[in-house]
């Protein structure tokens, strides 16, 4: 019950967190272009993608010519801002981000260890996720250090709270850890 408990507690941290990084903070937007003309690029949206949809051109196997594109449109956005469904539908992903954290942290270790696992896992997300999206789809970089910096965060914060309620390890030892991230628990505990 104790570690269900942290797992929402977990989830609505992540939740205010992920408001704080991208509602209230103004700096992450300052990385993306301004347009010329925004209304006229509204309208040519409106014309040329007319469903919400990921758009390319020019199609795989075709000849950019000067240019190349992804765009991604949403035509259904919520006449509400902010809308309860989509509020609801973003605690239900923080929830699962919890839930995963409370699979692979260690029990029983040093805040620490945890953390430091934590963050690693952080960091193996953001160097598939952010780094393919550099790598192979051309995405600014100082658009997607923003999203870097806020997974490995989200993953240290994640940590930081529901350690709070993990249990402890039923043989009162550390669970194992990978190796590199063996807790200093277990070479105390070593005979001599």
């Amino acid at each position: 019950m104790k570690l269900a408990v942290g797992v929402v507690v977990t989830a609505l941290a992540l939740f205010v967190f992920g408001f704080l990084y991208w509602a209230v903070n103004p700096l992450s937007y300052g990385s993306w272009n301004e347009l010329p003309d925004p209304s006229a690029a509204k309208a040519a949206t409106r014309a040329h993608f007319p469903a919400t949809g990921v758009y390319g051109f020019p199609r795989p196997g075709e000849t950019a010519e000067g240019m190349w594109a992804m765009i991604y449109v949403r035509h259904d956005v919520p006449d509400s801002a902010p809308d309860p469904v989509e509020l609801l539908k973003g605690l239900a992903h923080y929830v699962l981000v919890a839930v995963a954290l409370a699979l692979v942290l260690p029990r029983g270790a040093k805040l620490g260890a945890v953390v430091g696992r934590a963050a690693l896992l952080g960091l193996a997300a953001v160097v598939i996720v952010e780094g393919t999206d550099v790598v192979w789809w051309g995405y600014p970089l100082a658009w997607k250090l923003w999203g870097a910096a806020y997974h490995v965060l989200l993953f240290v914060l994640g940590a930081l709270v529901l350690t709070r309620f993990l249990p402890a390890s039923s043989s009162g030892r550390t669970q194992a850890s990978p190796p590199g991230l063996e807790g200093s628990k277990e070479r105390e505990e070593a005979p001599e």
